[in-house]
């Protein structure tokens, strides 16, 4: 069911974990959209994870989607090596390591204390060869040689990780930055990153955006009307109004259906809820959909993904609001707020490309997440060192396990 609760009109001008292990001349680079914006909501292009960053790639769609709806054409494409490349900076110079490589695991808090402290750029202003495609190929060659660094290299030893203009060449060096992009990542920061934004940082010139210069549109709590704020509102600090934050799925029946009303209640307002989810591949069905527990556990993880649709069932007066459908009437809207009505799987934009021969779709990009797999239990498998689920030493889980909603909700 497409939702809005905003009139055909209004429309037309005006939409995922825990910590999850998934040309100089141009200002502003954008990608335009062939979705129909009577039918869809704003998302942003799908791209595919390298490594195990879902959860950036999540928390860029989430931010794509805000500053798409509150623009006029096209849409920003955010850079999420960017961010893993401070990702990695932060785990190495403050000794966060708890191994002898990085991790690249994370969760919607540390994406936005990233934004806050980074600031945002365009895919083609940090690594320029990759404006355009889908998969990063530098982030898993950058990952490699860092690791490397780590267990080998310049950043074998504690004492040189804690030299933050080090640990900087390295990582410049590891994702083959240009002579401009670094010089940019100096003035800025610094070549040592004793500045941030908000302590000192200078973004003129340097093609970084702060977060509060970024449009956003937002649903202000008190009014419950749309507004255009801006990205920094959105991932908030302390106790702003507009600051999006995480809700655990809770362990009983009735908590979990009012739980999932606040989502449909984002969703009907077009906010792209984020959310977190465990995988287990052998669910995975040949139409994209994760349908039910699997038989036997297969290759299991973390996942963080948006919000894009749901279906839902026994709708009072209504029956069945279908997936994919626009629904405008407000009373069907409400009805499917009621306790009565059963959600049946929710749709969700993945970081899993659009288009592969290993993994089905149930449209480009897209899943379906049943509400019997989602509510689980599955089996949580203990990993053995050739990453193959040791079914031996599991226990149950249940797979949904927290959302990000906007303030209010």
């Amino acid at each position: 069911m497409k939702t809005s609760r905003y009139p055909l009109p209004l429309l037309a001008a005006v939409f995922a974990l825990q910590g999850v292990a998934c040309g100089d001349a141009t200002p502003e680079e954008t990608l335009t959209s062939a979705s129909d914006e009577l039918t869809d909501v704003k998302q942003s292009r799908v791209k595919r994870q390298s490594i195990g960053n879902c959860w950036i790639y999540a928390t860029a769609s989430w931010a794509e989607s805000l500053n798409k709806s509150a623009r006029k054409s096209g849409e920003m494409n955010m850079s999420e090596s960017y961010w893993t490349y401070w990702h990695w900076f932060d785990q190495i110079s403050a000794g966060w390591l708890s191994s002898g490589e990085l991790s690249t695991g994370g969760d919607f808090e540390t994406s936005s204390d990233i934004i806050r402290r980074y600031g945002v750029v365009t895919e083609g202003d940090f690594v320029y060869g990759e404006a355009s495609i889908e998969m990063s190929a530098r982030q898993k060659e950058a990952l490699a040689v860092v690791n490397e660094s780590l267990k080998t290299g310049a950043l074998k030893d504690l004492t040189a990780r804690r030299d933050r203009a080090l640990v900087r060449r390295e990582l410049d060096r590891a994702w083959r930055l240009t002579p401009s992009v670094k010089k940019r990542l100096d003035t800025a920061f610094g070549p040592d990153v004793s500045r941030t934004i908000g302590s000192g940082a200078t973004l003129a010139g340097t093609r970084i955006a702060s977060p509060d210069t970024i449009p956003a549109k937002l649903i202000d709590p008190a009014t419950k009307e749309p507004v255009t704020k801006t990205l920094a509102d959105a991932i908030g600090s302390g106790s702003s109004a507009f600051r999006w934050r995480e809700a655990y799925y809770p362990r009983d029946a009735a908590g979990r259906r009012d739980l999932l009303k606040r989502v449909q209640r984002a969703m009907h307002d077009r906010q792209p809820v984020i959310m977190s989810w465990f995988v287990d591949f052998n669910s995975l069905d040949n139409q994209g959909r994760f349908a039910a527990p699997p038989t036997t556990p297969g290759h299991q993880g973390g996942h963080m993904v948006v919000v894009e649709d749901y279906q839902i069932n026994d709708v009072p007066g209504f029956g069945t609001l279908p997936a994919g459908v626009l629904e405008t009437r407000p009373a069907a809207l409400e009805a499917a707020l009621s306790s009565e009505a059963s959600i049946e799987f929710i749709r969700v934009k993945n970081s899993w490309g659009s288009f592969r021969p290993d993994r089905q779709f149930v449209l480009p990009g897209y899943h379906d997440l049943y509400l019997k797999y989602l509510n689980g239990p599955v089996k949580k498998c203990a990993e053995r060192p050739d990453g193959t689920p040791d079914t031996t030493r599991c226990s149950d889980h249940v797979p949904l396990w927290d959302v990000v909603l906007p303030a209010g909700y």
